[in-house]
């Protein structure tokens, strides 16, 4: 009789290593945005004081919590503390998707992707300021898959702010 022997499987180090840094230029993008861009600063307004968020990868992936704090969005580290708006990836598979701009967050919410812990009104305020982010972190013809309808922004200062961005913003994180 032979003995099979349990093994563990092999963790996918590279799309974990993909998503800490997308988590990362995401905490970025959202306070430089958050400070440059009228827009998102007028859907942040309607967010309480204190407000958290928190992107995590199940079961043990990397996470993002995002807080706001004097108007303005600040990258956190995960203290422990419940978040208000919670979105859990099920799995490193479905995170490096949509973080990878391989599927859009509405087609991700429709395969069943990610589980939404929270207010939806506020998830869908989440929603439309990563859209505007991503419209200035990628060209056109990447959001254009990732976004039914890309938000109107003025080609010259969507190129000002992704340049401030891509230079100052992303270092410093102001």
């Amino acid at each position: 009789m032979k003995v099979q022997k349990s093994f563990k499987p092999g963790k996918k180090w590279f799309k974990s290593m993909v998503s800490k840094i997308v988590f990362f230029i995401l905490g970025r993008a959202f306070q430089v945005f958050s400070k440059k861009d009228h827009k998102i600063s007028e859907e942040i307004e309607s967010w309480p004081e204190g407000f958290k968020l928190m992107l995590d990868i199940m079961p043990f992936g990397p996470e993002l919590v995002l807080q706001k704090n004097q108007g303005k969005i600040f990258a956190r580290n995960f203290d422990g503390k419940t978040p208000d708006l919670s979105i859990k990836f099920k799995n490193i598979e479905s995170a490096f998707m949509i973080l990878t701009p391989q599927m859009g967050v509405p087609q991700g919410f429709a395969e069943h992707r990610f589980i939404l812990i929270g207010d939806v009104a506020k998830a869908m305020s989440f929603t439309r300021c990563l859209n505007i982010i991503l419209t200035y972190l990628y060209p056109d013809f990447i959001c254009k898959n990732l976004m039914r309808r890309i938000p109107e922004i003025n080609i010259s200062k969507r190129i000002l702010k992704r340049a401030y961005f891509y230079t100052i913003g992303m270092i410093a994180g102001f």
